[in-house]
């Protein structure tokens, strides 16, 4: 309806502006019609102009003129500089001569003496059709801008519903999608921006059913996850009350792996959520990306130990412009990505390139890889291709959405090259300065 009012007042005020430039348009053709009178018959004219001239410059004043043989049969009026009337002929009112003619000024020695209208009969017809118009000119406007306004509105009735039916037809989708109903089609068939429109809310129910089932996956992941070791834990300390036992070495470790599970878990929450909520902040610098790899096996040397694999990389004397920290998160997210995924994973090779604006880290698996479906959607918050592993290996979901958020943002970028039986590659894209 809003449309439909704004639609209904711009083309009122259209019509009202055409009237009125309309009403301009003739008022000026008629002195348009009445000057061309005027140069037609311009001789003629100048002639009878001149005969009052000379009779003034004669007699240096316009005492007894009206006593002379009148110069034209033409209509005229002679009046003096201050507009007093000294001469009229014909039955003709003044105001009409005056109206329908072609002021002319009179002149001796540069000194105005007095003004002359003569009216020639194309002009008295010009001026009979101007006061015709001007007579009837607010019924015939007001009758035309009532007959535009209505068919403005007609217009715009047509062109409303056009217009606004896709949009309540695009509102009544989105309200029902509001109310829950996850089958609604955002498709509407048509082929203009509306369509556009229809692509588009199509894309934001599909990322937001992906949202919602990442969501729901997630739930269901974490309270497996921490269910899982807390009631190891539980079963544990529950035994050892019920024999009266001091913990054993073996007791103490099983419970030791299974809060850290659970630490880990949190953790990875906890980092999401900061990413999120931009609560993180970089601090950058300049250091050696050799003292960043020697960290990074020394942190990862027990995945290696349990995955039977090794960790190779090469000797550098590189510089990295980055914050450390999170950079050696980066490379501890892949690797463990690489290595649990991977699962077939015996070695995971780390190689380095520099450019004049960027480094390039790459982090490789000799792994089962992944199909094209998992490589698409693996940085997505709390995806998890393959549901059917066992929480050991299954992870959380949210290590290399962490990867990304944090390469984001250095204002790097990250991409996957990887297939099936073929292994997995991680290409890692830092600018060398801010």
């Amino acid at each position: 309806m809003k449309i439909k009012y704004k639609l209904i007042t711009a083309m009122t005020s259209v019509v009202i502006i055409m009237m009125l430039l309309f009403i301009f348009l003739i008022q000026i053709q008629f002195f348009i019609s009445r000057d061309l009178a005027y140069y037609t018959n311009k001789k003629q004219l100048d002639q009878i102009e001149q005969t009052f001239i000379h009779y003034y410059q004669k007699k240096h004043t316009w005492s007894h003129i009206t006593k002379q043989k009148k110069p034209t049969t033409l209509p005229f009026v002679l009046m003096d500089p201050h507009g007093k009337v000294l001469w009229k002929s014909a039955d003709e009112q003044t105001s009409t001569i005056v109206d329908a003619s072609f002021p002319l000024i009179l002149k001796s020695n540069k000194n105005e003496i007095g003004h002359l209208y003569v009216m020639t009969p194309r002009q008295y017809q010009v001026y009979i059709i101007k006061n015709t118009w001007n007579k009837y000119m607010y019924g015939v406007v007001g009758l035309a801008s009532l007959l535009g306004i209505v068919f403005a509105f007609l217009l715009i009735l047509l062109i409303s519903g056009t217009l606004t039916r896709p949009i309540r037809t695009i509102t009544q989708k989105i309200r029902s999608f509001e109310s829950g109903d996850m089958d609604v089609d955002f498709e509407i068939g048509r082929k203009d921006e509306f369509n556009e429109i229809g692509h588009a809310l199509a894309s934001m129910k599909q990322k937001l059913e992906r949202t919602e089932e990442a969501r729901k996956t997630l739930v269901s992941n974490v309270a497996h996850e921490l269910k899982t070791p807390l009631m190891v834990i539980h079963g544990e300390i529950e035994l050892l009350h019920i024999q009266q036992k001091t913990i054993t070495d073996a007791k103490y470790e099983s419970i030791s792996e299974e809060i850290q599970r659970l630490t880990k878990i949190i953790h990875d929450i906890l980092h999401l959520s900061k990413v999120e909520a931009q609560q993180e902040i970089l601090s950058r610098k300049w250091f050696p990306l050799a003292d960043l790899l020697a960290k990074l096996e020394n942190k990862t040397a027990h995945l290696f130990h349990q995955s039977r694999a090794i960790l190779l990389y090469p000797e550098t004397d590189q510089q990295i412009y980055a914050d450390e920290d999170k950079l050696l998160q980066i490379l501890y997210n892949l690797v463990q990505n690489a290595l649990i995924h991977g699962q077939t994973t015996s070695t995971v090779t780390i190689s380095i390139k520099t450019t004049a604006t960027e480094t390039i880290l790459s982090v490789a698996d000799d792994g089962q890889g992944m199909n094209d479906k998992d490589r698409i959607f693996l940085f997505e918050r709390f995806y998890r291709g393959d549901k059917s592993r066992s929480r050991k290996t299954g992870g959380s979901g949210i290590g290399l959405s962490i990867v990304k958020a944090y390469v984001e943002m250095h204002g790097g970028s990250i991409d996957i090259q990887s297939k099936e039986g073929q292994g997995t590659i991680f290409h890692l894209k830092m600018p060398n300065s801010s």
